[in-house]
């Protein structure tokens, strides 16, 4: 029997749409989901575009390369650019088959089903996308493939319709590899902040808590899913990297995994530096199991501390407190962990509000912080719960159809206390103190060198005038 030929498919990661800001001078992070469907489509001649540091047209990479399939894995901000694309690919003289993924998808597939679009995967959507390629391979119809909806022949009256097929999320236990052909091709592209050559792995999906404002919680079909811990073990002992980012939505969880893989890594001394989510109720309530991550090699985490209000932190279904986010940052301190803490701006705050954050990080002496405009998401229990009527009007909110606008900076509704102006310039004020205390330039000289610390300082700056230049522009 003749083995089908090969199809011909580019797959696409989009940069940050051009209204948001792009923060790949200090954080480039490996594309994981263009590397998995390398190891996917591994049969196909597959062409990667990471957005982030190839700036090649998508569209014209597939007119070259005579694209039969043309991939997206898509966030938020991007649904009007890969409408766009997928329009412009249907222009040309061989127009691929268009299918769109990624995280967005995976919770609100909806905003992608457009006339230019074939296909939206929300659910297990690394084999849906495999299958779906092994029946075009074939001639064979593919419009019954789980997980996904796919545009079908009008009703007579020339508009499309779709047909929803639900389907199972990914199981973990049975995911491939990826293939690290970008990270291989080109490592020092990849980092995190002053952690160079930083690959990324994925130890499992979802995540254990509902916070009622994360998007995270709605993925993986709202259940958290682990890989085992063996699989994820042989995987970073071949990952070709020192630093690894842990992407999970929330690496601290279960302790007897975290136990687990301790163990696993001082028994096969694996031996790398780790970053990874996590949060401050675990770590207030570990202390002792986070000595002994510090001791596997744990070198930064990543926390929402949020607001420094515990009638907030309630409000948002988050199970920490203030004194949890205090025990947190003295613990990671103590035990020599990076913190990056993250902080969400109300737009109903007064300004006393905003100074007594700016106190809060003076006295914590917090050296990585990132402060975001608290945004109710499409699919979120908020938004849920808004619609719903179970929420305080918010003045002059309104879904916005400009989907760049889910950037976690822009205002969704006026500010209560401030005009808006007042409330970007505290925003960026918030941005820039941590950078300006005395502590940070001491231990960012420590872990950086002189020369080095000057140049992230410089980094940032730009970075923080490029928003200023973008809210002038795109308001």
């Amino acid at each position: 029997m003749t083995q089908p030929a090969p199809l011909r498919i580019v797959a696409y990661k989009p940069r940050p749409a051009r209204q948001t800001i792009a923060m790949e001078r200090v954080v480039c992070c490996e594309p994981l989901e263009l590397e998995y469907l390398a190891a996917y489509l591994a049969d196909h001649e597959l062409t990667l575009l990471d957005g982030m540091t190839d700036r090649r047209d998508v569209v014209a990479v597939a007119a070259r390369t005579r694209a039969q399939l043309a991939l997206f894995s898509s966030f938020i901000t991007n649904v009007e650019d890969v409408l766009e694309w997928a329009h412009r690919l249907k222009q040309l003289p061989q127009p691929p088959l268009v299918f769109v993924g990624g995280v967005h998808a995976e919770v609100v597939p909806e905003p992608f089903c457009s006339p230019h679009v074939d296909g939206v995967f929300f659910a297990n959507q690394l084999e849906g996308i495999a299958e779906v390629a092994r029946r075009i391979q074939r001639s064979a119809p593919y419009a019954d493939v789980a997980g996904a909806i796919f545009r079908t022949n009008g009703s007579g009256d020339g508009a499309p319709t779709w047909q929803k097929n639900p389907g199972p999320p990914l199981d973990p236990a049975q995911l491939k590899r990826p293939r690290r052909v970008l990270f291989e091709k080109n490592p020092d592209r990849y980092f995190y902040l002053h952690h160079a050559r930083c690959a990324s792995v994925k130890t499992a999906f979802g995540c254990h808590d509902k916070c009622n404002f994360c998007f995270c919680t709605e993925m993986h079909g709202g259940r958290f899913g682990p890989r085992p811990i063996g699989d994820v073990v042989d995987e970073l002992a071949t990952v070709p990297a020192h630093n690894i980012l842990l992407v999970d939505d929330n690496f601290l969880g279960n302790a007897g995994r975290l136990r687990e893989f301790c163990g696993q890594l001082r028994d096969r001394r694996v031996e790398k530096n780790y970053i990874a989510y996590g949060t401050a109720s675990f770590v207030a309530q570990n202390p002792e199991l986070m000595a002994e991550l510090r001791g596997v090699g744990l070198r930064g985490l990543i926390v929402g501390l949020e607001t420094i209000d515990d009638a907030e932190l309630a409000s948002m279904n988050k199970r920490s407190r203030l004194a949890d986010n205090d025990a947190s940052i003295e613990t990671c301190r103590r035990l020599g962990i990076d913190l990056f803490a993250l902080f969400m701006v109300n737009p109903d705050w007064r300004p006393d509000q905003f100074r007594a954050l700016a106190r809060y990080l003076r006295q914590r002496r917090l050296a990585f912080a990132t402060f975001s405009t608290y945004t109710t998401f499409p699919g979120t229990a908020l938004a849920r719960m808004e619609n719903a009527g179970g929420g305080e009007p918010r003045r002059g909110t309104t879904p916005s159809i400009e989907w760049w606008r889910y950037d976690l900076l822009r205002l969704h509704q006026r500010p209560r206390h401030l005009s808006a102006v007042r409330y970007y310039l505290w925003l960026f004020f918030l941005y820039l103190l941590p950078s300006a205390l005395p502590s940070t330039g001491a231990e960012l000289r420590r872990r950086m060198g002189f020369f080095r610390m000057l140049r992230f300082a410089g980094r940032a700056v730009a970075i923080g005038l490029g928003f200023w230049i973008k809210l002038l522009r795109w308001r």
